[in-house]
């Protein structure tokens, strides 16, 4: 893999059809430009760090995002022991730990997870309560658009410094 794809990336409308719409128009929005601002970039660019001593990468955002959409994944009651996810007690799996060698497996991660968040959720109630968890089809919608929006700030910030690239 030489460099990242850059993804086409929809701009939700100004007037969705409904709620739901809306929400994931602004989260395909948010996972598009995640993508995007690691497009066009090698491996070892995505692996540098941002300012020491802090150890985020843009791949390390990728890896991060494959496990927080298990947000999601909880739906469909499938085990998450494919997903990166640093947060799980004992868990030796660390988003900040990359390996240039392996990106290509990192992003095709990054798309499964996904890709298996959206066919978990399709078609349920924005009032379906997670299962062992006390939140929303809704709050998980809103959280994951605030967490990619967060991401996408850090990630401006990352490709800047790796090529000067700024913007959307």
């Amino acid at each position: 893999m030489s460099t990242w794809s850059v993804p086409e990336r929809v701009v939700p409308p100004n007037n969705p059809v409904d709620e739901r719409a809306a929400l994931e128009d602004r989260l395909e929005f948010q996972r598009a430009t995640l993508l995007m601002k690691c497009g066009g970039l090698t491996p070892e660019q995505l692996a540098l760090r941002s300012v020491p001593p802090s150890r985020l990468s843009l791949l390390g955002l990728i890896r991060h995002m494959s496990g927080v959409e298990a947000w999601f994944h909880e739906y469909d009651g499938k085990p998450d022991d494919l997903y990166f996810w640093d947060y799980a007690p004992g868990s030796t799996k660390r988003s900040d730990e990359v390996d240039v060698t392996r990106a290509a497996d990192d992003l095709a991660s990054y798309q499964a997870s996904v890709a298996r968040s959206r066919e978990a959720v399709a078609g349920l109630s924005l009032d379906e309560v997670s299962p062992g968890e006390d939140y929303t089809l809704r709050w998980i919608y809103l959280h994951m658009i605030e967490e990619y929006a967060r991401h996408n700030g850090h990630a401006d910030f990352l490709r800047e410094r790796i090529d000067g690239a700024t913007g959307e």
